[in-house]
């Protein structure tokens, strides 16, 4: 909810979200200020782990009006993404918004407007501003190391991903990376080249989407169309086409992912054995694994590592550490000298008090909002970037544009009622089949095409953004790039 009249923000975070909205809200005559901890712009792209990078096209990870140049890679290394931010920020202006090596420790109502308290590198201060603007993504700065038995038994060491900044440190050792995500997967296909053995140890397989599908169409023709969309669950309002296609016509979409499934699995050749036995082949349906929060675009040669054994893959978890390594749920156990967690980061926002969170009825999923921005309980604190997409550039470009639209009165809000309402809908729709997690009132991923269609329709732009002859043949099959939007953005 926006009250009253909005000459200054706060923006906390300087990476893609916190970037897109500094432009987009000095543009219509907000003074800002973005706030961030570390003393170079970037956020998540700042300081990654070794050999990180972008695990989609870069068509679809760019602002939509300040294309990555022809020379960048199409799987964006993570050093050229964030000088391409330093671009951006210089282009539009913002640098002097910056205020970087800056802390924001606490956030309080004080009255009609928000008092930050902020710590630098010399000195603390407290500084009001009539918006706050929490474009920090939704993990914290905390890595999530999961706490295993008998630690003080380990006589190896214990990393988490972000700390291996350079694959050397891995170098003829014994090493376990744990989890199975794009961090865990990531290092382990690097270490392969310098450590002495490579263990990846997880829980859950996930169904992994290849670069290219069938080794010939790159991955973005078969899961992030209309067509494609119209075969997930539907969204919480779905046209009746789609209402219909989950009906009567309910054997399409469930033969549609199981071909999926099939493809997937032959050309992954997920039905590789691993330790006692186990393969990779995922227990849950792909358009219901596609919404955890693990989704994997693993680098080519992954499944290659494992087949061929240079990395030892266990399905199981971890009960313990020993003296000379860890002991696994499936009864191994593994002699290691190093343990590297691949297990992302706790989702938090520690300056945000408890009463706040209260008020956004925080609870396992995370916290509902209306369109993933705003609360009606909570004037001016918005949220940017605080959603889940292939396309989270342009996601959070739009979120940033919706909101300088609403600051600026161009888009009208509904009242808090109907506000509430909306975010129940969203809140029972996501909990009645999207798998648990505690990001999943974030998650949208292949339902991001349905979101930018009421980002769009809020902003009274045709959401159908194909053009020419054949655009309704394209509005079905062909994906969306960045640049679709740029005339809105």
């Amino acid at each position: 909810m926006i009250v009253g009249e909005v000459r200054t923000a706060a923006i906390i975070g300087a990476g893609v979200s916190g970037l897109a909205t500094a432009k987009c809200l000095t543009r219509v005559g907000i003074q800002c200020a973005v706030f961030d901890r570390n003393p170079y712009l970037g956020g998540v792209w700042a300081d990654g782990y070794h050999d990180f990078g972008v695990q989609v096209q870069k068509d679809l990870y760019e602002f939509p009006d300040f294309p990555l140049s022809e020379e960048a890679s199409h799987f964006t290394p993570g050093p050229v993404f964030r000088e391409y931010l330093e671009d951006y920020c210089d282009h539009f202006g913002i640098r002097e918004c910056l205020r970087l090596g800056t802390r924001v420790t606490l956030i309080e109502r004080k009255g009609d407007r928000w008092s930050l308290e902020v710590d630098g590198s010399e000195s603390s201060e407290h500084i009001e501003f009539d918006l706050v603007v929490v474009a920090a993504g939704l993990y914290s700065e905390t890595p999530n190391v999961p706490n295993i038995p008998k630690r003080e038994d380990f006589g190896g060491e214990v990393l988490h991903a972000s700390e291996i900044k350079d694959i050397s440190q891995l170098k003829g050792r014994r090493v376990a990376v744990i989890g199975y995500g794009k961090s865990a997967t990531d290092i382990a296909g690097s270490a392969v080249e310098v450590a002495d053995k490579i263990h990846l140890v997880f829980r859950t397989a996930h169904w992994p989407v290849p670069r290219k599908l069938l080794g010939i169409l790159p991955f973005k023709w078969g899961m992030l169309t209309r067509l494609v969309a119209a075969m997930i669950p539907p969204y919480v309002r779905p046209s009746p086409i789609v209402r219909a296609i989950h009906s009567i016509g309910y054997p399409l979409p469930w033969l549609f992912w199981r071909v999926v499934e099939l493809l997937l699995s032959t050309q992954q050749r997920l039905r590789t054995q691993i330790a006692r036995g186990e393969t990779l082949m995922p227990e849950t349906p792909v358009e219901f694994d596609a919404f955890t929060e693990v989704t994997m675009v693993p680098r080519p040669g992954l499944i290659d590592l494992i087949r061929s054994g240079k990395i030892s893959a266990h399905r199981t978890g971890v009960n313990a550490y020993s003296s000379n390594g860890i002991d696994l749920a499936d009864g191994d156990s593994l002699e290691v000298d190093c343990v590297v967690f691949g297990t992302g980061w706790k989702i938090g926002y520690p300056y945000l008090p408890k009463s706040i969170l209260n008020s956004l009825d925080d609870g396992p999923d995370g916290f509902y909002l209306y369109r993933h921005v705003l609360h009606p309980s909570v004037p001016n604190l918005a949220f940017v970037g605080r959603a889940s997409s292939f396309m989270s550039v342009t996601t959070f470009a739009l979120q940033a544009k919706w909101l300088a639209e609403v600051v600026a009165g161009r888009v009208l809000l509904p009242d808090a009622e109907a506000m509430r309402s909306e975010i129940n809908a969203l809140k029972s729709w996501k909990q009645s089949w999207m798998p648990e997690g505690p990001a999943r009132s974030a998650t949208l991923l292949l339902h991001m095409c349905h979101y930018h269609d009421e980002l769009l329709l809020d902003m009274s732009a045709d959401p159908l953004r194909k053009r020419g002859i054949l655009a309704p043949i394209s509005e079905l099959i062909v994906p969306y790039r960045a640049a679709d939007f740029r005339d809105v953005v």
